[in-house]
């Protein structure tokens, strides 16, 4: 089970994490610190924009679960789906 972590302990390695923002604690992010911009005031870098973010703007992280091995949900039920996703729903046509 993956579990939150505090931002403390974030790997600053340029490698992706998720993260929860400060401003807007119901939102994750996917995020990586900027080796290049480590001076600067905005070092985490969001994936969505090339926006940057402060030290302090994410308050918890999480690093990516690991891939699937081939195949490995490729018979998943639709139960087995909605399980994985915490009991969500996509609607239709999305």
């Amino acid at each position: 089970m993956w579990s939150w972590r505090i931002m403390d302990r974030a790997p600053r390695d340029g490698r992706w994490i998720i993260a929860i923002n400060r401003r807007e604690p119901d939102r994750r992010a996917v995020i990586r610190w900027d080796p290049r911009s480590s001076s600067d005031s905005e070092p985490w870098r969001v994936a969505s924009c090339d926006h940057g973010y402060a030290s302090d703007a994410f308050t918890d992280w999480m690093p990516f679960p690991p891939w699937p091995a081939q195949g490995e949900h490729a018979d998943a039920s639709q139960s087995e789906i909605l399980a994985a996703l915490g009991g969500e729903t996509v609607p239709n046509g999305l």
